[in-house]
């Protein structure tokens, strides 16, 4: 029995997925010279510096604390000498604060305290050293795990769900990391049940990943109340709400969280973030990293927090063409770079260069009301209705639609034959509706 939900699309069906160029390449580590970190990768307020040009760091070492009630730490993720604490204008709207470390190449780790194994850990500590060790959701979302570990008053939850359906085109980063080290994230699985007070776990993979899927299911026999479940392979199966209604049938409320349904999810990165954390005493320092499109040697790397973009694309051998856009992430809902000297964060999955070709959007045309948006949405919306008020900035009537509950997937933006951009416009009109309270 495949798993799935109502709405979505299948990017493979039209040779768009671009998983075949990577998913065969094992994890390998790659070593910078230097690292730029940015204090503020996470939702939340900004970390803290508490290093200055000069100093030198261990590895692992916090170079800047926490700041109010859901922030988290920050580590070096090389052992050196701090050459800089700057502003650096990266993705944002706003300059973010970065540290940037020069490598000394020795890898000198701090010193470091686990806690124990995966069922014998203190649970009433694991959420702490979670916090501790500066992990947020490494599926993308970049909420900081704790935080979501820990239930507000009233709430409670009797499942949890490991994310391993990776339907975002051209990634195969979490791939890799069920097939090479399934026992890490199982044992991470198990910490935030036994810290979470939950007996029932699931680890939800496509059908398109069966070997994953199988490595998955010897490392979690006999582990108590860990379960493997087939997904149906379909874009965005990985979708919060759409993974719980797949897996028990239960719908997340409009403009509730996954704990309404009484589920939580987290990434299966963010899983083995966690083993490491309570297991070996380890912060989040790096990350595993899908680096396809137009490079000469498509590859699956254990990149430092960090590291510039352009020295990962130098790592799989360098651009294979001239390339026209540089996406962290994958086509669907990755964000295209200004240029590559942007650093890796906790929350990058993927760096996918696209050539020239591949880069031209086509222009719009006008709507012929075909209706393929609202099949393919994953919420139920009307994109076509929505695009309207979206244009009329009538952003009252189109919260009144709904708009809040769009997850952005671009599944609407896809199939859309006037190429439309939809998605964006619905991007947009959210970031005003919650800038203006509306």
């Amino acid at each position: 029995m495949r798993l799935s939900f109502k709405g979505g699309i299948h990017p493979l069906r039209e040779r768009h997925e671009g998983k075949n160029a990577s998913k065969g390449q094992p994890i390998r580590a790659y070593i910078p010279q230097s690292v730029c970190i940015p204090m503020d990768m996470h939702i939340g307020a900004p970390s803290a510096p508490v290093v200055a040009k000069g100093d030198r760091v261990k590895m692992g070492q916090v170079i800047a604390t926490a700041v109010g009630g859901i922030g988290i730490p920050v580590h070096a993720s090389v052992s050196g000498e701090v050459v800089a604490v700057s502003q650096k204008q990266l993705l944002g709207k706003n300059p973010s604060t970065c540290v940037e470390i020069r490598n000394d190449l020795q890898d000198e780790w701090t010193e470091l305290t686990p806690l124990g194994e995966a069922e014998t850990a203190p649970a009433e500590r694991i959420i702490q050293a979670v916090r501790d060790a500066g992990i947020c959701g490494m599926g993308g979302a970049c909420f900081p795990t704790h935080a979501k570990m820990s239930l507000p008053e009233g709430k409670s939850v009797d499942t949890v769900i490991l994310n391993g359906a990776e339907c975002e085109t051209f990634l195969t980063s979490d791939h890799r990391l069920m097939l090479e080290e399934p026992g890490r994230v199982v044992d991470g699985l198990r910490l935030i049940m036994r810290a979470m007070k939950v007996s029932r776990g699931f680890i939800a993979v496509e059908e398109n990943k069966m070997d994953a899927v199988k490595a998955m299911q010897e490392a979690a026999r006999g582990r108590e109340g860990v379960s493997v479940v087939v997904l149906k392979t379909k874009y965005p199966q990985g979708g919060e709400k759409q993974l719980i209604e797949a897996v028990t049938g239960r719908q997340v409320p409009s403009g509730g969280l996954p704990m309404d349904a009484h589920v939580n999810v987290f990434n299966v990165g963010t899983a083995a973030a966690v083993a490491d954390a309570v297991i070996l005493g380890r912060p989040l320092v790096s990350r595993v990293t899908t680096v396809t499109g137009c490079v000469k040697e498509p590859a699956n790397l254990l990149l430092r927090i960090g590291t510039p973009v352009q020295e990962a694309i130098d790592a799989a051998g360098g651009c294979s063409e001239e390339p026209g856009k540089v996406f962290l992430g994958g086509s669907m809902t990755g964000i295209a770079m200004p240029d590559t000297s942007m650093p890796m964060t906790k929350a990058n999955n993927g760096i996918v260069v696209m050539g020239q070709k591949e880069a031209v959007v086509a222009p719009p045309t006008p709507c012929i009301r075909c209706a393929r948006c609202l099949a393919a949405c994953p919420i139920r919306l009307n994109p076509q209705r929505l695009k309207e008020l979206c244009d009329q900035q009538d952003y009252a009537k189109a919260k009144k639609e709904h708009v809040m509950d769009c997850i952005v997937c671009g599944a609407c933006s896809y199939v859309c034959p006037a190429k439309l951009e939809l998605s964006p416009a619905f991007k947009e009109a959210k970031d005003k509706i919650t800038a203006r309270r509306i």
